[in-house]
């Protein structure tokens, strides 16, 4: 029955004309953009996803199945990443009439990778769960080479709509983001054959199939949850200052000082000797100073901020730096941590920059084409490598400013293992849209992941620490201003293998998935 229905909806759709099979697959992405945070609304992945397949079921051709996956793909990412454009109402340096453009220009590049899904599918299709298999296998890959290629822009997997359900998203310790999106689009893509016709083994046995697998993975994380508590490192108290400084004022020369002022206060906790008493590590968000001599020898700021500290305390800030070069100068967006006499005990500076924000991909291209522009004038260096920070008495941390803490597998050294994951950023550029709410969701998913408790300070929110299982402890929201006083949680057990390794297994699984339909295509064309 329900096979029925839809195919008199595709066949009124195609009587009208491609426009509306397009508008069609268009609302099929956008209605897969509200699984993710902040709606997390997960039961649309079982309409969403078997549609998608119904689409490349439907699709005469490579040419009708690439529109059909592209314009899928701009529903999920014009509709899921719309808050982008925000960014551009928070700074005089870009034209916000270039905000749409921005938006609809990355989204229509990002959707060529789902455009190329359905056409490789459609190439290689077959009946019966085994294109489900299939196209499981493919987005997978995609998604992959997504969150690689070209910079990387891992946002919004499959797997990520699982962030705030925590007994499922438990399972990303073991096959990463990666593979619960290859789990979750199998399992919902089954839901397809319910539009098939045939017996019921083939037709309803499948999807019940799927609802129990999922249901075991949901128990084994209910059960990993509640049988494991946090644990908290004695004597490591850590105080992170959220100032809800405004991005449009953040960069204002008169107000720099108003700025470092009140998160000097806020420090403070209004102790009548003006210190941060009894906590060891003091931290603020991502350039929260904003002076370029923060590293220099005799910096105000710097010998400011330790006045705030007890002796055997640590202040963690971000602030930008330059170096001189023989062209000129560098400019990094840093990390620094400073003891009680104002001594630098460690400096980080981001290793992955945002493209288009941070600096300008491939520039040389991208310049004649009049993309300059974009970037606002502001072009960082990248650091050279991710690293561990130990400082005395304290468990050693990975560093990651912002954007960085999006990367699966990429956010630790593995070779000199962190105990903690400590991700300072400033989200004001995206105010109180969905953008926070994502970002976070997928620094949790990094918590998870590398069994790491994971400490986000974020200028405008969300400031949170959440433990290796992802669940907040405590933290605070978007727009609010305050400090957020909590004890370090430990870190659990190891993974058996690296989040690297582990995204290696699952491409190469979906790989050989993929490469065994092709030779099956190939020997049964020969054989024709």
């Amino acid at each position: 029955m329900l096979g029925a229905q839809l195919t008199r909806l595709f066949d009124w759709l195609d009587k009208r004309s491609s426009f509306a099979v397009h508008a069609f697959a268009f609302l099929v992405g956008v209605l897969l953009s509200r699984t993710f945070a902040p709606a997390n609304f997960f039961p649309l992945l079982f309409v969403a996803i078997p549609l998608m397949i119904a689409l490349i079921d439907r699709s005469k051709n490579s040419v009708q199945a690439f529109a059909h996956g592209w314009w899928v793909g701009f529903g999920l990412f014009a509709v899921g990443l719309s808050w982008i454009g925000h960014s551009f109402t928070q700074q005089q340096a870009v034209p916000v009439i270039l905000a749409p453009v921005a938006i609809l220009a990355l989204s229509a590049i990002l959707s060529l990778y789902v455009g190329i899904v359905f056409v490789v599918c459609r190439m290689l299709w077959c009946r019966g769960w085994l294109r489900v298999l299939l196209f499981a296998a493919v987005w997978t890959l995609f998604e992959v080479a997504r969150g690689m290629w070209f910079t990387g822009f891992p946002w919004h997997l499959v797997g990520a709509a699982w962030a705030e359900w925590l007994p499922m998203a438990q399972s990303t310790y073991y096959i990463s983001v990666y593979g619960l999106s290859f789990l979750t689009v199998f399992a919902a893509g089954m839901f397809v054959l319910l539009l098939d016709t045939g017996r019921w083994q083939a037709t309803i046995l499948p999807p019940v199939l799927a609802v129990l697998v999922l249901a075991a993975t949901a128990t084994a994380g209910y059960a990993r949850l509640d049988g494991n508590q946090t644990h908290y490192h004695l004597g490591v108290s850590m105080r992170l200052v959220q100032a809800n400084v405004k991005q449009r004022e953040k960069w204002l020369s008169y107000l720099i000082e108003d700025h470092f002022d009140k998160h000097m206060t806020l420090s403070r906790a209004a102790d009548p000797d003006g210190k941060a008493k009894g906590v060891r590590l003091l931290i603020w968000p991502e350039t929260a100073v904003q002076t370029e001599s923060f590293d220099r020898d005799g910096s105000i700021h710097r010998w400011r901020m330790s006045k705030l500290l007890d002796y055997g305390s640590f202040a963690i800030t971000g602030a930008p730096r330059y170096q001189r070069t023989e062209d000129g100068y560098n400019y990094y967006n840093s990390l620094f941590a400073l003891n009680s006499s104002a001594d630098l005990y460690a400096r980080y500076d981001k290793v992955h920059l945002v493209p288009f924000g941070e600096y300008l991909p491939y520039e040389n291209l991208l310049k004649k084409l009049g993309l300059a522009q974009l970037t606002g004038g502001s072009a960082w260096t990248a650091g050279r490598t991710r690293q561990t920070i130990a400082l005395p008495g304290t468990p050693g941390f990975s560093p990651l400013v912002c954007y960085e803490a999006v990367f699966p597998g990429q956010v630790i050294d593995t070779r000199d293992r962190p105990e903690w994951i400590l991700n300072i950023t400033n989200d004001a550029w995206f105010g109180f849209t969905e953008g926070p709410y994502q970002h976070l969701a997928l620094a949790r998913l990094r918590a998870i992941e590398e069994g790491l408790p994971l400490v986000r300070a974020a200028s405008t929110g969300v400031s949170a620490v959440i433990d290796g299982y992802g669940r907040t402890l405590s933290s605070m929201p978007v727009g609010r201003e305050g400090i957020l006083d909590s004890p370090l949680p430990q870190a659990i057990d190891t993974p058996p293998i690296t989040t690297g390794a582990r995204i290696l297994l699952v491409t190469l699984l979906c790989a050989l998935i993929a490469l065994a339909r092709v030779i099956y295509c190939w020997r049964r064309d020969r054989a024709a």
